[in-house]
């Protein structure tokens, strides 16, 4: 990645994506709901983009970090509860790809796209922890790999990040310290744990991969 080539971050308000923003200063623009841009509106994506092109044109990456966490068991999920976590996590992916990925193939050039999920949704298992939240990250990663097929060609990669736990100021933290004594890195990940994945991912040493799931949990899958 170059100094000229320019990031778009969605959701880089606070943990990792803030991490990222902060990262990546200067040559990213960050859309949060506090900067104007609503991911779960898709009118409200495609204005901002409109905006950001006129700007800089299509983005060298996009990088997507939205997705709010609920710990409920699948029969103690509300409907209310079901259809937010998946319009955070899944709705606002779907969105912003169709607003930002068809400039980015039209630009001829290459491109990176990275997306959130979280450790274990790309595995055959149950999830009792957190069992919507987890389906809507599965439904990303089953995404992300449909588009590495659509824009292969057009030598943009499509890759997800799934992290495990990772400790920032809004992570939840019961949650966290009560899993941590499975992690086999005996502690919890950060923001930085996450950066050097996407440093990677970036750069030009990333262009043969793409379609993947890059999980950072200290083991704990294992």
């Amino acid at each position: 990645m170059t100094a000229a080539e320019h990031v778009l971050i969605v959701g880089g308000g606070q943990g990792i994506g803030r991490a990222l923003a902060a990262e990546y200063a200067g040559r990213c623009t960050v859309w949060t709901r506090r900067t104007g841009t609503d991911a779960t509106d898709p009118a409200a994506v495609q204005r901002a983009f409109a905006a950001f092109v006129q700007q800089h044109g299509a983005p060298y990456a996009l990088v997507h970090c939205v997705g709010d966490f609920a710990e409920r068991p699948l029969l103690g999920t509300d409907p209310a509860t079901y259809r937010h976590l998946f319009a955070s996590n899944v709705d606002t992916v779907f969105h912003t790809l169709q607003a930002v990925v068809p400039a980015m193939v039209a630009a001829d050039r290459p491109g990176r796209v990275i997306l959130f999920a979280a450790a274990g949704v790309d595995r055959a298992r149950g999830m009792r922890r957190a069992p919507v939240y987890f389906a809507a990250k599965a439904a990303v990663v089953q995404l992300a790999r449909s588009l590495a097929l659509e824009v292969a060609a057009a030598g943009i990669t499509v890759n997800v990040i799934a992290p495990g736990l990772i400790e920032h100021p809004h992570s939840h933290r019961d949650s966290q310290r009560r899993l941590l004594p499975r992690v086999p890195a005996g502690r919890l990940g950060g923001p930085a744990d996450v950066l050097g994945t996407v440093r990677h991912l970036l750069s030009p040493d990333a262009a043969y991969l793409t379609g993947q799931v890059l999980t950072i949990d200290g083991g704990l899958q294992l």
